[in-house]
């Protein structure tokens, strides 16, 4: 890994999305180093920074780790840092860390809008879609539709009714792409 000159934390917290590959990874340890952390009481390999639960959203956030833990090996829920929007977790797997931010939604009609809203502090989201039905060509669409309108949108994890699908921009380049959403969300 990279060996980076250490910025002071509002700076590293301030400036993680001008940071790509090797180096985001290291910034993003950073943070995990630089922050106190403690772990969840419940929840194995959950690690919550200090404050994490005066969050207003911590249930949330819980709940959308433990989804997360599905298939993560490690997730630690980070604060809000000195008025400074963030995304909500640093979620590790295998050697890979992500910066992912966390949104609950009703309906799917409001992803575009979330996520060119939130594009500053994330490139990649976590949403979770609360008791909400949509058709898998027009949720297929709807993700697409945020890749395009967001060159540096890496991912989207949707979770909703106990399913979970991650859609990144390859996917959503293949020709296969709708069939392939169709399939995952049955």
């Amino acid at each position: 890994m990279t060996e980076l000159k250490s910025i002071p934390d509002k700076e590293l917290i301030e400036t993680i999305l001008d940071y790509n590959g090797e180096e985001f990874q290291a910034r993003l340890t950073e943070v995990i180093r630089k922050t106190r952390f403690h772990e969840h009481t419940k929840i194995k390999c959950l690690h919550l920074a200090d404050g994490a639960e005066n969050e207003p959203d911590y249930r949330n956030l819980v709940a959308g780790a433990q989804k997360l833990l599905k298939k993560a090996d490690d997730v630690w829920i980070i604060t809000n840092y000195g008025g400074i929007a963030t995304a909500d977790f640093i979620v590790k797997y295998g050697s890979l860390l992500k910066y992912i931010d966390l949104k609950t939604i009703n309906s799917l009609n409001s992803l575009e809008q979330l996520i060119s809203k939130h594009k500053n502090q994330a490139r990649r989201f976590f949403i979770n879609v609360a008791d909400a039905h949509c058709e898998p060509k027009k949720f297929a669409g709807k993700v697409k539709n945020c890749f395009l309108e967001n060159e540096r949108l890496s991912e989207i994890i949707v979770s909703q009714r106990g399913k979970m699908l991650s859609i990144d921009r390859k996917a959503i380049e293949s020709k296969d792409y709708y069939m392939w959403v169709r399939k995952q969300w049955k």
